[in-house]
């Protein structure tokens, strides 16, 4: 109900969700198309973990060059401008696709991971300048929404009609022509400033309130344990299933139970993080993951990694509203993009080495040795910083 209030009062809200939610279609489509040539080609388990790590951790570089364009040019034009990149960056999968190159392919959403980096430190200024505090809310509930887009119209509806349309050019088409109209639509976002104006970006303060260290710490804490699996999601599917046609509907699951996750937040959730839920969530994502792995039902298997990664979204959700809340507007573009590399420098690592792994020991021990571990890195952080909490009152 905030999201759906705010939705109704400011009129930029509704040009951000559209454009963004037009894109993000695209990209669905492209995803669709890059892992199913990957899974054609035969990738190995590492190479399909590579996939992942470079469709999420160049991001790291497009913080940097995202928080310099922020302090000299107004959010607004660098929120379009990620759009224009990411239209540019489409050469990628297409050169992919039409050389049957797997390093390209690898290496298809490296760019649109270097613009959602990019984004970041812009999005959360916007959305800290622009909403009001109670309404912060629906700045981390819309990520879900565009998100649901991707997953429903892109994903989704890309993995019931590959098998008919069988033509990567003409999702990738679609992609582009997507991001066209999503930068037209963004012309008519309102900029935050009038004229010039120097956006104040300030460093993190040296002295953090618990409540802002968990909010920077969540989302790496659930990348330790989330990344092995999504890297390895493919390579998962026991050989009693035949992966070329699992694999896609497979990934479908993993997308639509991040688009669920948030239903099961509760008010009282947002006041506080529930550190016993967050770190019940983590074990379910992991006993998930693991049972996959030993399912030969598809159907199970289906509902598995659907009921993983809605806990794994609600631990999401928690730690992006925490960046949104509990940083002021100065701060929380700094505070994003903390979050958001250490986030990926975990992925990158974790993601790796499942992937290193799962050649050798195979997928089952890699995801088991990796997310294991960092289940319990995370369970341990997580009530450390409870009982200091506890101390302190």
């Amino acid at each position: 109900m905030i999201f759906f209030k705010a939705f109704q009062t400011h009129y930029w809200l509704r040009i951000l969700f559209s454009a963004f939610a037009l894109s993000t279609v695209g990209s669905g489509l492209t995803f669709v198309v890059v892992f199913a040539e990957l899974i054609a080609l035969q990738a190995s388990p590492s190479s399909l973990a590579l996939a992942f790590v470079l469709s999420t951790v160049p991001g790291i570089f497009g913080t940097f060059f995202g928080s310099r364009f922020l302090r000299k040019f107004d959010a607004a034009f660098c929120i379009l401008l990620t759009e224009f990149l990411s239209l540019v960056g489409l050469i990628v999968p297409l050169l992919g696709v039409v050389w049957h190159n797997m390093v390209l392919l690898q290496m298809a959403e490296l760019v649109s991971s270097i613009v959602g980096g990019f984004a970041i430190p812009a999005m959360s200024h916007y959305m800290k300048v622009k909403l009001h505090d109670n309404e912060l809310a629906a700045g981390s509930l819309m990520s879900t929404l565009v998100f649901g887009c991707h997953v429903l119209l892109g994903v989704g509806l890309g993995v019931c009609i590959y098998p008919w349309v069988n033509n990567p050019y003409v999702f990738l088409l679609i992609d582009g022509l997507s991001y066209g109209l999503s930068i037209g639509i963004l012309m008519l976002l309102p900029k935050l400033y009038t004229g010039y104006s120097e956006v104040k970006i300030e460093s993190l303060p040296i002295k953090l309130s618990l409540i802002q260290k968990i909010s920077l710490n969540l989302l790496p804490l659930l990348a330790s344990v989330g990344s092995p699996a999504m890297a390895l999601l493919p390579a998962l599917i026991p050989s009693a299933m035949n992966p070329k046609e699992t694999a896609l509907p497979i990934l479908f699951a993993r997308s639509l139970g991040q688009l669920v996750g948030p239903v099961f937040i509760r008010e009282s959730h947002l006041k506080k993080p529930p550190m016993t839920l967050i770190a019940l969530c983590m074990v379910g994502f992991l006993v998930c993951y693991q049972t996959v792995t030993l399912s030969t039902w598809f159907l199970l298997s289906f509902c598995l990694i659907f009921f993983a990664h809605i806990l794994s979204n609600i631990v999401a959700n928690l730690g992006n509203y925490g960046l949104l809340k509990y940083f002021n507007s100065e701060h929380v573009a700094a505070a994003s993009i903390n979050s958001y590399r250490k986030q990926l420098t975990v992925m990158a690592i974790t993601g790796s080495l499942a992937g290193l792994l799962a050649d050798y020991i195979g997928g089952q021990k890699a995801l088991l040795i990796c997310s294991g571990v960092g289940l319990l890195l995370s369970i341990l952080v997580l009530f450390w910083l409870q009982r200091t909490d506890i101390n302190e009152e």
